[in-house]
């Protein structure tokens, strides 16, 4: 795939779900907070994980809409 194709859904899903996996398995005295990836700023912030959770976020909300 060429470097200027736009990225597909399933591509962003799958780069997300590793973001929460590294976020997840290497900070397992804290679950869920910064200092798994080369991304994370301080103790409160990390654009990666904050991109990750909201893209889960918009795809969940889509799923569990009312038809």
């Amino acid at each position: 795939m060429p470097i200027d194709e736009p990225v597909s859904a399933a591509t962003e899903l799958f780069v997300a779900k590793r973001v929460l996996d590294a976020h997840w398995t290497r900070a397992l005295d804290r679950p869920w907070r910064v200092g798994g990836c080369m991304e994370c700023r301080g103790r409160n912030h990390c654009p990666q994980l904050d991109w990750a959770l909201a893209l889960m976020a918009e795809v969940a909300s889509i799923m569990l809409q009312k038809q």
